[in-house]
């Protein structure tokens, strides 16, 4: 014996159902879109130091040779101690992330990645070698400065050197900057 026949018109998703399946699909949007934005957070701001720095081009030759300058324009003063250095280098494939500051000194310890800076006293100044040590400002008017080692990474006219201060404390990008290279 067989049961009662229904037709493909009887097997259809009721109003309500349709109404949850779209109600679904829109969280399902938004849970993805919030997610997108959590991962573009450098470029947002969450509550860390806003400033603003400036930088001339690096010289490949001279005096000043392949010496980066980063000055503070105007802005939130912030402890260097609380500040990575983050400096690329594509032309020649090589990364640093200075994390010891302030430091009298550069040694290994005070940054990772690729040994693209001039150790010792002769590789850094500005407010990353200040004196006082650890109540050092990055503020209006000061600047830090490292010197790429030049044996290790020779720096050509033309080229180009990513820089990107990280706030350290919010996890806030508070200044990125492309500065060529000049003869």
């Amino acid at each position: 014996m067989r049961g009662p026949m229904h037709r493909a018109a009887d097997r259809a998703i009721s109003t309500e159902g349709m109404a949850a399946i779209g109600f679904g699909l829109t969280v399902l949007m938004i849970a993805v879109t919030g997610g997108l934005l959590m991962q573009t957070g450098d470029f947002l701001s969450d509550g860390g130091p806003i400033l603003s720095t400036n930088a001339d081009p690096v010289q490949a030759d001279g005096e000043d040779a392949q010496w980066l300058r980063i000055r503070h324009e105007s802005g939130a003063s912030v402890a260097v101690a609380d500040l990575d250095l983050i400096v690329k280098l594509p032309d020649h494939d090589k990364r640093a992330r200075l994390h010891g500051l302030p430091t009298r000194r550069l040694t290994q310890d005070d940054y990772s990645g690729n040994h693209i800076f001039t150790r010792g006293r002769r590789g850094i100044d500005g407010v990353a070698a200040a004196r006082n040590g650890s109540g050092a400002q990055f503020e209006a008017g000061s600047e830090i400065a490292v010197r790429i080692e030049q044996r290790r990474v020779d720096l050509q006219p033309g080229q180009t050197i990513e820089v990107t201060i990280r706030h350290t404390e919010s996890g806030t990008v508070v200044s990125r900057e492309r500065i060529g290279v000049s003869g």
